[in-house]
């Protein structure tokens, strides 16, 4: 979701929204710090790829501090990678080409990236090559099977577009070829990663904070889902952890 829908939610519920995106956020903060405690060396290097101006790092005061000495944020949009003041070194680059060395990188750190992949095979190929054997990729998603992706695929342009238009959404292509828990697996088996936990999170209401009423609803209705199957949650977190090297 793009930050500029800031601009557009109902300042009814601009408090509640919030305190739920910190809850998020302060949740992302302790899978990132867990993987910190689990690599137990004093100096590790951690690459933000799409980070652009706002990424991971920075957001919650002191904490991941020792990640953002050695951090590294990689965009293909230059003027949002300008303005991240939150990562040490900065890079114009696409993921399919990563200016890194090999079995250089503890952690990779992707959020809302991987459903615009055309390619994502690629990309977690050379995600292996950079990191180093028992590095990890985090990755923060949406999930395709969703019930706000299901939806969309049923309904006309015209509510694609007012929905855009409503959240401040950017208009940047998507593919959803790695979004399911199923194909990220898959695709993981095949770059030479296990994964280490995959999760789903309910998170879809967040589109629909410029109206307070149908927020309500919707939060509602996310909740009901979530008891039926977590398979229909928006948000996909997976930690992958590079295979080690006999």
């Amino acid at each position: 979701m793009s930050g500029n829908n800031r601009d557009r939610m109902d300042e009814r519920i601009r408090g509640e929204v919030s305190r739920l995106r910190e809850e998020a956020l302060g949740y992302e903060y302790l899978i990132v710090e867990d993987l910190y405690k689990s690599l137990g060396n004093k100096c590790p290097k951690l690459v933000e790829i799409g980070c652009g101006s706002l990424g991971l790092l920075g957001r919650k005061g002191d904490r991941l501090a020792a990640l953002q000495a050695h951090s590294v944020g990689i965009d293909v949009d230059l003027e949002g990678l300008a303005a991240n003041q939150h990562v040490t070194h900065r890079i114009c680059a696409t993921c399919y080409s990563l200016p890194l060395q090999s079995n250089s990188v503890d952690v990779i750190v992707t959020r809302w990236m991987f459903e615009h992949l055309e390619i994502p095979e690629q990309a977690l190929r050379e995600f292996s090559r950079v990191l180093k054997s028992g590095g990890f990729l985090y990755i923060k998603t949406p999930n395709l099977w969703n019930y706000v992706m299901m939806v969309s695929r049923m309904t006309p342009t015209a509510v694609h577009n007012f929905l855009r238009s409503a959240t401040g959404g950017d208009n940047i292509p998507t593919f959803y070829r790695a979004n399911t828990t199923t194909k990220l697996r898959e695709l993981a088996a095949k770059s030479g990663f296990s994964v280490r936990r995959i999760e789903s999170y309910s998170y879809s209401f967040m589109y629909y904070i410029f109206n307070k009423e149908l927020f309500h609803v919707m939060r509602f209705l996310s909740k009901l889902m979530g008891k039926v199957t977590k398979g229909t949650h928006l948000m996909l977190c997976c930690v992958l952890e590079k295979v080690q090297e006999a």
